[in-house]
């Protein structure tokens, strides 16, 4: 379920985009601090998301340094100097990445997705002895996804909850006492959103392999264009989760890296929800097509 959330360049300004860029970095360093070099591949831009947003609603101050890196050893770069949020999402982002992995395997991943679950395997082991509590409620959670979706619940909200509350646990086991009511909520709304979105993203995908849909269970369709008839209430569904997420960003005032956070929960996650919503409605037949544009 990687590969959601992320800055929309083209809206955000270049120097904006280097304090993205930068808090990554910091990620990588740690990263290989505690984990080690191979694990550094890992780190995406959904674990950064919530690396930034975790040090503003933390309201920490950050210290970037310049130095060269394996991606860059000719050029000094601005690297975010390591705090305990990065060491400790560095450690996250290994064990989350096994799981995610794990989860695809047993879904019938690819060759690409079963020889990464091998290479993370060794980090994912000593990432799991550094925050046993962490590993245990990751895979409790997905436990719980997979008995959910083996039961083949047509509940979307039901079904989405399990990864919410994994978002949760995430929030609460990083921050702390710093992880106030707001800051669980947003992380519960941006989770399931996490959830839903890939689910819409994956319908057609995951009838052809036979995989679990909560789309497809909810509505039991046996092909995209009849879950696509319901476009209307996916949508609905789609867009309260983003207004959920914006209201309890909303209510977390956060005043640090408002330029990046604001950009990932305003507009990217929204243009990324209305690009897939989109390519669900171009199966729809050109009269239901007409008949959904009239609803927008």
């Amino acid at each position: 379920m990687f590969g959601y959330l992320n800055i929309r360049r083209e809206t955000l300004a270049d120097e904006k985009q280097g304090l993205w860029q930068t808090f990554m970095c910091g990620l990588c360093v740690s990263t290989k601090k505690l984990v080690g070099n191979l694990p550094r591949m890992f780190v995406n831009n959904d674990v950064n998301t919530f690396n930034v947003l975790f040090h503003a609603i933390a309201n920490e101050d950050v210290t970037i340094d310049k130095a060269h890196c394996v991606a860059h050893p000719f050029r000094k770069r601005p690297i975010l100097r390591t705090t305990e949020i990065t060491d400790k999402l560095a450690i996250a982002n290994v064990i989350l990445t096994y799981w995610n992995l794990y989860d695809d395997v047993v879904d019938g991943a690819g060759a690409k997705k079963k020889l990464a679950f091998k290479a993370v395997a060794k980090g994912y082991r000593k990432a799991a002895k550094q925050w046993k509590e962490l590993d245990e409620q990751i895979a409790d959670s997905y436990r719980s996804l997979r008995i959910a979706e083996k039961a083949n619940d047509d509940s979307i909200d039901r079904v989405a909850h399990h990864f919410a509350l994994l978002s949760t646990h995430f929030c609460t086991l990083t921050l702390g006492d710093k992880a106030d009511i707001f800051a669980q909520n947003l992380c519960y709304n941006l989770g399931k959103w996490v959830y839903l979105i890939d689910a819409l993203d994956d319908i057609a995908d995951d009838i052809k392999k036979g995989n679990y849909n909560p789309f497809v269970s909810c509505y039991h369709a046996n092909t995209a264009a009849e879950v696509a008839t319901h476009y209307d209430e996916i949508k609905y569904v789609m867009y309260t989760a983003l207004n959920r997420t914006a209201q309890c960003y909303n209510d977390l005032n956060l005043t640090k890296y408002r330029c990046v956070t604001d950009n990932l929960v305003y507009d990217s996650i929204r243009h990324t929800t209305e690009t897939i919503l989109a390519k669900l409605k171009n199966i729809l037949p050109k009269t239901d097509t007409a008949n959904a544009d009239k609803t927008e």
